[in-house]
């Protein structure tokens, strides 16, 4: 079994469940070009914004929902300049 290799490291059950389930969405924006960086670091900000909790819409964090403009920031590596890009803090 592929998956019992992986998890093999992850130390506990719950570890390895969550490491599964985050390849998915990681895997997705891969996929689609996006940094997971920089999409992970956006989704967690408005999960911080939103009192720690999921944002009632997600359309934005979907790439198929997303304009040009934002999947190009999404597509950047993000800057260590400070400068905020499409609402994330890259400081």
């Amino acid at each position: 079994m592929v998956g019992r290799k992986n998890f093999y490291g992850s130390g506990s059950l719950w570890s390895g469940q969550l490491a599964a389930t985050m390849y998915s969405p990681l895997m997705t924006a891969k996929l689609w070009g996006l940094n997971p960086r920089t999409w992970l670091q956006a989704y967690l900000q408005a999960c911080a914004d939103n009192g720690a909790r999921a944002p009632a819409d997600i359309d934005a964090f979907l790439p198929w929902t997303m304009d040009a403009t934002r999947l190009g920031a999404m597509r950047a590596c993000p800057s260590h300049t400070g400068v905020a890009i499409e609402g994330i803090d890259t400081s």
